[in-house]
């Protein structure tokens, strides 16, 4: 501001200047960044910084030499965050016993022709000759020329506010100014970017008929996921407005234009928030446009739905950034809804963006209106009487417009439906989950002092034995001893014996018995292994 003459700049242009300082301040930087991975260096230098901005036609930075290394700067006592640079002080005694430079050449005359039969030489005395718009002469047919056209704006497109068009010559004096206006950055397009803006758009335009949806989603993908758009960004901001305006009755393509602003503000690696003002209200246009398909018959109410959950991802993704947008929209959303001379598609849109901005926003905005808007909509919801058979052409014209307002009015009484029912299901599942958030605690508690308790009779029923109680082990005092007892077949054989008569086997026990003294033995050999 100080380099033009302005000594004072107001806070809201400082304010509305900032985003786009700090976007061309981000695309100098990537350029020199690029410059210096090209480079193979690793250090950003002064020299990249430079080939930026000479590639942008800006003036470079003087004073700064490549081998100078980087600045020091020092904290200006008393302001933690400014910074100056540090000045060398020099002493007058060491330049004066410094070596004298050598001297410069002599002056001379060295002469050059300025022009050989009307031809300038291309030399370096001689000026740049000016940049013209045909470049590529070798070209043979208009085809190819269209195809690989030379690096300058689109033909098709209009440039941005404030930029200058190259496609019209302007006069000094046309306007009664006598000056003709140029950019800054002058907007250019390599023959690759103008390729690549040729096929999308015609692929758009297309609307994905013909069996070109493969196409489309190809290209929407591209948009969406490339990181090289930059410089695109205001042509395709410029081509969706002006599509959307001549191609009102044409739903195919309207649907895919809508698709394209969803991939360019889904892309992460463009900077859209400069073209929010010129996309937003192209999205609204979408949504309660009066008419938006060449027959009353088509289905535009999916894309106005579509268009209303576009715009709600907008919202939800600048809205930090921007606070004053979804307050505007909601704005103009509801002077839309409730003015009456609308037609219901209009109502239909309005109450689609609303809705898809979020259960709150149909709580504040819808609800409050509802008994007043139902007043307006409820007479059209009655199915209209058929004519007779001796009806006039008017009856017939009439019943006609009645049979298309008593569709849309039911249709509007559908997304009105779903609208109130979502912020219901909202409101009943927050008062659900605050009584199960508040239940939670003690159900946590009764698990836990179930688990606990399941948990404390298992260790009581696999409390182990000592082993002083199992039988065969005697412990005392630094004394172990371990019971082994006789041989498994000596102790069977003893045991078929009877006692009273030692010659004599004693009769084989019941079948009872045999189980008890079976089950017996093992728990005892169960035992002496532990």
């Amino acid at each position: 501001a100080q380099h033009v003459g302005i000594e004072s700049l107001a806070d809201e242009v400082a304010r509305a200047l900032a985003p786009d300082v700090e976007y061309r301040l981000r695309e100098v930087i990537q350029d020199a960044c690029k410059f210096m991975r090209q480079s193979k260096r690793v250090e950003l230098s002064t020299e990249d910084v430079n080939s930026s901005l000479i590639m942008r036609r800006c003036e470079p930075l003087y004073g700064f030499p490549a081998g100078a290394g980087p600045i020091p700067f020092q904290e200006v006592p008393g302001h933690p965050e400014l910074y100056i640079p540090v000045n060398k002080e020099i002493d007058l005694k060491d330049i004066l016993a410094a070596k004298l430079p050598r001297p410069p050449i002599a002056v001379n005359v060295v002469p050059h022709w300025l022009a050989v039969e009307g031809v300038q030489p291309l030399i370096p005395e001689n000026p740049t000759p000016l940049a013209t718009d045909d470049r590529t002469p070798h070209l043979r047919s208009a085809a190819d020329a269209k195809l690989f056209r030379s690096p300058v704006v689109p033909a098709d497109v209009k440039p941005p506010p404030g930029a200058h068009d190259p496609n019209v010559k302007s006069e000094p004096g046309a306007d009664g100014t006598g000056a003709v206006i140029q950019p800054v950055v002058a907007h250019e397009l390599s023959k690759e970017l103008q390729l690549y803006f040729d096929r999308i758009t015609a692929v758009v335009r297309g609307g994905g008929e013909r069996g070109e949806a493969p196409l489309l989603r190809a290209a929407l993908e591209s948009l969406a996921t490339d990181s090289g758009l930059h410089q695109l960004m205001p042509y395709f901001t410029q081509f969706v407005q002006d599509e959307v305006a001549k191609s009102l009755r044409n739903m195919p393509r309207l649907k895919a234009l809508v698709g394209t602003i969803e991939a360019l503000c889904g892309n992460p690696e463009i900077h859209v928030e400069l073209y929010l003002h010129q996309l937003m209200p192209t999205l609204i246009t979408c949504m309660v446009a009066k008419r938006l398909s060449a027959e009353p018959d088509e289905d535009h109410w999916t894309l106005r739905q579509y268009s209303a959950e576009v715009m709600a991802g907008i919202c939800a993704r600048f809205g930090g950034d921007y606070p004053t947008i979804q307050p505007r929209i909601t704005r103009t959303l509801l002077r839309a809804m409730l003015d009456p001379s609308k037609p219901f598609s209009t109502h239909f849109g309005a109450i689609a963006g609303l809705a898809a901005l979020g259960p709150r926003v149909t709580r504040l905005l819808i609800v409050p209106n509802l008994k007043a808007y139902l007043e307006v909509l409820e007479p059209h919801l009655d199915a209209p009487t058929a004519p007779g058979a001796n009806a006039g052409e008017a009856d017939t014209k009439e019943y006609s417009k009645k049979k298309v307002a008593n569709a849309e009015a039911r249709k509007v009484h559908d997304e009105l439906k779903e609208a109130i029912g979502a912020c219901l299901h909202q409101a009943l599942a927050a008062k659900q989950r605050e009584e199960r958030e508040r239940k939670e605690p003690g159900r946590r508690a009764e698990l836990m002092k179930k688990e606990m308790g399941i948990a404390g009779a298992k260790a009581e029923a696999v409390k182990p034995v000592p082993a002083s109680v199992v039988k065969g082990w005697t412990i005392a005092k630094n004394t172990l001893k371990v019971d082994v007892g006789p041989p498994p077949a000596l102790k069977t054989k003893k045991a078929t014996e009877n006692p009273k008569e030692p010659g004599k086997k004693s009769p084989p026990p019941a079948r009872r018995g045999k189980r008890k003294a079976a089950e017996k033995e093992a728990e005892e050999e169960a035992a002496a292994q532990v």
